[in-house]
Formats: structure tokens, C-alpha cells, sequence
């Protein structure tokens, strides 16, 4: 539209003066072939804009030769190069108008040699002060709307994600809504689950004995009096992950067709449902849980063991000036020592934070027998865990019961292996004892890298491991160890 308006000015105004002759015709010509060379550029220019820019040079030299033939610098072809100058600004910056500008400038210093003479005259330095402050002012305009669009842009797509992390904390929102009301769902609760069983399986049979126990042999629901014997049947009662727990009958008479047990592996489904959905509950809380501890590790971590340890410090370079008395430095040195000890704790609370609680040495124990085939030794657990020992000292002790338990369960062709102590906050004892072949503990080489291993192990948490074996006579491992943090 700019080259159009300038082009019908030139013109009309060129036409004025002295009326339309041929140079005014030619003039109109080679001008509107000058517009038409700066249609055909593209805009925003691409990278590279080498058509842009012939169109710019050949709309240019057009003009000029429009400006030469109508009076040189008088002439009111000197318009044109004003739009062209225009376009270069908004499809490429001041980068391709300062060179429009001066070709612009010097097309026009040209026309003026040809048309009039080469005098320097106001109005030359007027023209090609408009190309130049045109190219600057558009390029500057150029520039902030640019800028603008990519504030815009940017202000565009902070919204979207906004609107994303809102419409997916909302998503959370609804889910942690459901998850409270499925948590204090009887849904979720095995032993109710199981009771509501195994009156199904009463009516099954009734007067039988029964009860379901869990993987871990809790039991979670009973019928009928208590029974020492074996029961006479076995359920199983399967979930996502394997067997959940077992439903046991007592079955005197004849025991259950296909068809009953059938039924009751129906009545049976819940349960094992309901367990699933226990664990994966505890699952989230777990996490939750996690979240939590690294919390307060990061901030044990960050802020107060700097601060305390640059307390440490002040009381270092006290110590240093030499300007407290006998009894002044003791006690300086003795809270020094305490800070020190302080420090010490915090670090390792902050392990311990940091370290996985997912699961306690009971529940461990437990996922390890669960390795032991049907055909293998009876395992009996008689661990009571008052308190879980701290991460940091739990690693250690999974990784010596594992050794431990496998070294049994695949080398001492024992029947009976026994896992029990006592276990506390304060520390805890750990035996794996079995009735196997045994060996002569005296002659055990160092080369054996498994028990090595357990020694370094018990070293690195300050406990005690110890073999008692002979031959015949199965072996005791002891693991025992104190927690003085």
C-alpha cells in the first residue's frame, strides 16, 4: 500500500509541473517496475534474503533512473526509495536498511549528477538524511515489536504451562481425594476381607475348622476352635504378586471336590484383592513418607550442619588467640568436642533420612525364605524387632543375613535353619543357626571372600560377626551390633 500511495504521488505530482510528456511516461514506466521488483520480496526476509535484496537494488536503481528523468533531486520520484527503505526495516532489520539507506543515498547523489549537476544542495542532504533516519526508526520499530512478539510468545507459553501443571495438580487433586476415600474403605482392609471369607467357606463347610494366614503368617481370620495339627487342606490365595495367603481347613470327612474348592477359591479372589490393595496403598504412603525424609535431610544437610559446624569453628580460632585461662580452655575444649560429636550425629541422620525404610529386617527375612523351594529345610523365624535398626546400619546387616541364609540354605544339607534375636534401638543380635553338616570353624581359610566380607561388613557398623561350627554339629552365625549415635 506504501509503494502504491508513493507511486500515484510521484505521478500526479511529477505531471503537474510541466504536464504529461514522454519523460514523465517513461518515468511512470521504469517506477512501476521498480514497485514491482520490491512486491516480489518476501516478508519477515529468510536467513539469507539474497532475493530480497536483489529486489531492493533493482526497485532502487529503477527509481533512480525515474528521479533522473523528472528533474534529479526535485523530482518527486525521491518518495519511492522512502517506501523500499520502509520494507527493508520490517522484513530485516537495520542489518538490510542501512545498506538500503546509503544505496538509496547514493542512487539519488547519481540522479542528481545526471539530471541537474553534482552541487550539494539542501535538499540532497534533506533526502538522505529522511532515508537514513527512516531506516533507523523503522528498524528501531521494527526491533521493539519483534522483542514484544517474543515477550508475548514467552508470556504465551508460561500460561500453557501453567494451565498444564494446574489442570495436572488438579488431576493429583482428584486422585489424592479418591486415595483418602479408598484408604478408609473396608476395601482395603484384609482382615475384614478375609472374616467376611471365611464365613463363605463356613457355609462351605460347616463345622470345619479354617483360617487364613498372610505370606508373613499372620492370621487374618479364624473359624472354629484353634487346631495344632497341619489342616488337611491348603488354598492358596494368589494376587498380582504371587501367593497373598492361604486359606487352612480341617476337613475330618471326605475334603472338598473341584467343584467346592472352585467356590471357594471364588470366595477366596477378595482377599487376595484386598491385600493387593493394602500393599499399594503402603506403597504411597511409603513415598510420601521418602519425600518427607529427604526434606528434612536436604535442610539438615543445607542449613543447620553449616551452622553448627561454624560454631565449631569460632571456638577453633578462640583456641587459637591464647587469651583464656587454664580452666577457660578446657571448657572451650570440651564444648568443641561436643560440636564435633553433634556435627557427627547430624551427618548421620541425614544418611539415615536419606536411606531407604521401605522395609524392616523381619520383612526382610521373610522375602528371603520366600526363596526356599517346598522340598527345601523348614525355616522358623523367631525375630522380635522392637525397632528397625537405623538405614545406614540396615544395609549392612541385609547384606550379612543374606550371606548368611543362602551359605546355609545351599551348603549345610541342613533341615532346620532358625533365624531369631532381638533387635532394638539401642542395637540388636542376629542369629542364622541350622542342624546341617557343619565344618571345623578353626580351619576356615581367608580366602574365603564371603566370610571376609561379613567381617568388613560388621567392622564398618562397629558389630561382631562370629561362626561357631563343627562337624556334624551345624553352625551358628552370630551378627550383633550397637547403635551408640
Amino acid at each position: 500500500m506504501l509503494h502504491v500511495l508513493a507511486l500515484l504521488t510521484a505521478v500526479v505530482s511529477s505531471a503537474i509541473p510541466t504536464g504529461w510528456d514522454g519523460s514523465n511516461a517513461v518515468a511512470a514506466v521504469v517506477a512501476s517496475l521498480g514497485v514491482a521488483f520490491a512486491f516480489t520480496a518476501t516478508v519477515p526476509f529468510p536467513v539469507s534474503a539474497r532475493r530480497e535484496i536483489a529486489a531492493m537494488v533493482g526497485s532502487l536503481s529503477a527509481y533512480c533512473v525515474a528521479i533522473g528523468l523528472t528533474g534529479g533531486i526535485d523530482s518527486s520520484y525521491t518518495l519511492l526509495p522512502v517506501a523500499t527503505i520502509f520494507l527493508a526495516s520490517v522484513g530485516g532489520g537495520i542489518r538490510v536498511a542501512a545498506p538500503v539507506a546509503a544505496i538509496a543515498t547514493i542512487g539519488v547523489f547519481v540522479a542528481a549528477a545526471i539530471g541537474d549537476s553534482l552541487e550539494v544542495t539542501a535538499n540532497l542532504i534533506r533526502i538522505a538524511a529522511i532515508y537514513t533516519l527512516t531506516a533507523i526508526a523503522f528498524s528501531e520499530a521494527q526491533r521493539a515489536i519483534a522483542a514484544q512478539a517474543a515477550i508475548t510468545d514467552e508470556a504465551l507459553l508460561a500460561a500453557d504451562v501453567a494451565g498444564s501443571r494446574r489442570m495436572n495438580l488438579e488431576a493429583t487433586h482428584s486422585l489424592l481425594e479418591d486415595l483418602v476415600a479408598v484408604a478408609s474403605s473396608p476395601n482395603v482392609n484384609a482382615v475384614a476381607t478375609a472374616q467376611d471369607a471365611i464365613r463363605d467357606a463356613f457355609v462351605i463347610f460347616p463345622s470345619v475348622s479354617s483360617r487364613i494366614i498372610d505370606h508373613n503368617g499372620t492370621v487374618l481370620a479364624r473359624r472354629g476352635p484353634e487346631q495344632s495339627s497341619r489342616p488337611s487342606t491348603l488354598i492358596k490365595v494368589e494376587s498380582g504378586h504371587g501367593d497373598a495367603a492361604s486359606l487352612e481347613l480341617w476337613v475330618t470327612d471326605a475334603p472338598p471336590n473341584e467343584d467346592q474348592q472352585n467356590l471357594l477359591r471364588t470366595a477366596l479372589i477378595p482377599v487376595g484383592l484386598a491385600i493387593e490393595n493394602n500393599t499399594m496403598l503402603l506403597e504411597v504412603a511409603g513415598l510420601a513418607v521418602q519425600r518427607e525424609r529427604v526434606r528434612l535431610a536436604r535442610e539438615l544437610h543445607d542449613d543447620i550442619a553449616p551452622s553448627v559446624a561454624s560454631v565449631g569453628l569460632t571456638l577453633d580460632m578462640l583456641l587459637l588467640t591464647d587469651q583464656l585461662d587454664t580452666e577457660q580452655t578446657r571448657n572451650v575444649q570440651a564444648t568443641r568436642q561436643n560440636i564435633a560429636a553433634l556435627v557427627d550425629r547430624i551427618r548421620d541422620r541425614v544418611q539415615d533420612l536419606r536411606a531407604d525404610r521401605s522395609k524392616s529386617l523381619t520383612e526382610f527375612i521373610h522375602g528371603l525364605v520366600a526363596e526356599v523351594d517346598t522340598d527345601g529345610p523348614t525355616v522358623v523365624i523367631s525375630l522380635d524387632e522392637r525397632t528397625p535398626p537405623r538405614p545406614a546400619i540396615a544395609a549392612e546387616v541385609r547384606a550379612m543375613l543374606t550371606e548368611s541364609f543362602r551359605n546355609a540354605l545351599d551348603h549345610a544339607d541342613a533341615s532346620v535353619i532358625d533365624i531369631g534375636g532381638r533387635i532394638s534401638e539401642g542395637g540388636g543380635t542376629v542369629t542364622i543357626q541350622d542342624n546341617g553338616t557343619g565344618f571345623d570353624s578353626t580351619t576356615v581359610s581367608d580366602s574365603r571372600f564371603g566370610l571376609v566380607g561379613m567381617q568388613e561388613r560388621a567392622s564398618l557398623i562397629g558389630g561382631h560377626f562370629t561362626i561357631e561350627s563343627a562337624p556334624r554339629q551345624g553352625t551358628v552365625v552370630t551378627i550383633s551390633w550397637r547403635d551408640g549415635t
